[in-house]
């Protein structure tokens, strides 16, 4: 299901024939490095994963988009909100792969999941960064996001930066 589009780019709803997309894109060394290992580490997994986004889904209304080159059809990356229980608002989170790199995807697709969450209504979103990730930090305060406090969130992860911004 088409969620939103920009000039460049469709945010739709992940379905399962996204698994070997997603399944490359969690792989990814920067991916890794910067965000985590998620535990899609088989193609099974990946399609373990999308079964929990489609869950998402039904339980919140949103949840992470596939972000595809309106053009070509070609998945890029991800963006989307994730609502944490931990947090008292969603989040929003993205990854583009390493292939699609530098031609703005990422901003443009956080725009654009920026507008979606004020036609959800929603108050206010947070973004959780890794501290040594330069792109994005810069990427979330180029978006209006304001720092609050450098945090470990959970137990087993280790200390992020969280912003927020009101909507």
């Amino acid at each position: 299901m088409l969620v939103t589009q920009t000039n460049r780019l469709q945010l739709r709803h992940i379905v399962p024939s996204d698994a070997d997309f997603l399944f490359d894109l969690y792989n990814q060394p920067a991916f890794i490095e910067h965000i985590g290992d998620r535990g899609v580490s088989s193609l099974a997994k990946a399609h373990q994963f999308v079964e929990g986004v489609l869950a998402n889904y039904e339980k919140h209304g949103f949840w992470l988009y596939l972000v595809e080159d309106r053009l070509t059809g070609e998945a890029v990356g991800i963006n989307g909100l994730i609502k944490r229980d931990y947090l008292d608002a969603p989040d929003i989170g993205f990854a583009i792969s390493q292939t699609h790199w530098s031609k703005g995807y990422a901003y443009e697709s956080s725009l654009a999941v920026l507008e979606h969450a004020r036609h959800l209504k929603l108050e206010k979103l947070f973004a959780i960064i890794s501290p040594t990730n330069v792109a994005s930090t810069k990427l979330i305060e180029k978006l209006g996001f304001d720092f609050v406090k450098q945090e470990q969130l959970t137990p087993e992860e280790q200390a992020v930066n969280l912003y927020r911004i009101i909507l």
